[in-house]
């Protein structure tokens, strides 16, 4: 835990009466302080998802799609939050158009005093319960190898584990920091260590281009050839998942041809193991033309100071494609589990990993 968190000797000491009555109860913005004491007690409150209120807000009350759906267990003797299981509202298009309604599991935290009572099955379930009621057509989420038992035990599938994609960008460098790592206290992302001036912020891109942006990403996902389950995208959706997280600062790289927007990237900067990593989470095209494609890709490289960038799209999409085109590698032993809960009958094919069309962006921890 942070060493700046105050924390109260109940909430650090707290340990459960012998019969344990908890009351379930539905999250909604009013618990949020409660539950924040709970989540920093329990998953740390350091870095970019550091459990923040801002941070908080964002994520489950400013969602693009809607509030987050969660329950909380509390032990009222102690008046303290014990349990947590919150999930974030989705929508996924089909490619005939339709919209899916879904949700991603993601927070949940289990008080240190009240382990091994149940507490995640009972509020899982409850959840699972309650969305099916609610019409909610499935649940996804991408589980470590920590919690995956407990998901497939409560009816969760793995649908696959996707690739991850690399160009590296400073080979020299790579294994120079391979045998002399950079100390963690040096590891800091720095905006300017990672990009070029030519890769902007989202306040930049946006007074930039304004409408510009709106009408590319709206052509992008109506033109692009959709191969599955993809995530709703527009210019609000971008605007509040890459331009307003509160603490992260996600890089804009505009492509202009003929003097107008023929493109852009959204990347993360990012330190892995010693090596400045950058996240290449969407890329939005004004055609589906693998020349154009890549001509963009080697001026957007030009712009990187990273030592690699990594990235992943589904197959058999144009950006994996593309990929292929620019010298990108998959990465051997590594990807990211992804799992789904089918709710409804519709969502039944989203089991098959054929049906899904995803980014980096879609999947990344946030």
């Amino acid at each position: 835990m942070s060493k700046s968190t105050a924390e109260t000797p109940v909430e650090r000491n707290a340990s459960p009466p012998e019969q344990t009555d908890l009351r379930i109860c539905r999250y909604n913005a009013k618990a949020i302080p409660e539950v924040l004491k709970l989540v920093k007690v329990t998953l740390g409150n350091e870095g970019a998802v550091r459990k923040t209120e801002a941070f908080w807000r964002w994520k489950h009350e400013d969602n693009h799609f809607g509030s987050s759906y969660g329950l909380y267990a509390s032990d009222e003797t102690q008046a303290l939050a014990v349990g947590l299981r919150v999930l974030m509202r989705w929508q996924f298009c089909t490619k005939d158009g339709q919209m899916l309604r879904a949700v991603r599991a993601v927070d949940t935290a289990t008080h240190p005093a009240y382990q091994r009572l149940g507490i995640f099955s009972k509020l899982t379930r409850q959840a699972v319960e309650d969305l099916k009621q609610e019409g909610v057509d499935l649940i996804f989420n991408t589980p470590n190898a920590q919690s995956l038992p407990g998901y497939l035990k409560m009816g969760w599938q793995v649908v696959a584990k996707w690739p991850l994609y690399i160009r590296v960008l400073k080979p020299i460098r790579m294994l120079s920091r391979r045998f002399k790592s950079i100390p963690a206290s040096q590891q800091i992302i720095k905006f300017e260590a990672f990009f070029a001036p030519g890769i902007m912020t989202w306040q930049a891109f946006a007074e930039r281009y304004g409408e510009d942006i709106s009408k590319l990403v709206v052509n992008w996902e109506q033109q692009r050839r959709q191969t599955g389950l993809r995530t709703f995208r527009d210019f609000n959706y971008i605007q509040w998942r890459y331009g307003q997280h509160p603490h992260l600062t996600y890089g804009f790289y505009a492509f202009e041809h003929g003097d107008r927007l023929a493109g852009f990237a959204i990347l993360r900067p990012n330190w892995r193991y010693g090596w400045q990593e950058i996240v290449l989470t969407e890329l939005f095209l004004q055609q589906a033309d693998i020349k154009l494609g890549r001509s963009f890709l080697k001026h957007l490289i030009k712009q990187l100071r990273g030592d690699y960038l990594v990235t992943h799209f589904s197959a058999p999409t144009f950006e994996k494609a593309l990929l292929r085109r620019a010298g990108f590698l998959k990465v051997p032993k590594q990807g990211m589990t992804f799992t789904v809960n089918p709710l409804s009958v519709r969502s039944q094919s989203a089991l098959a990993a054929a049906a899904w069309d995803l980014t980096l962006g879609d999947l990344e921890i946030f």
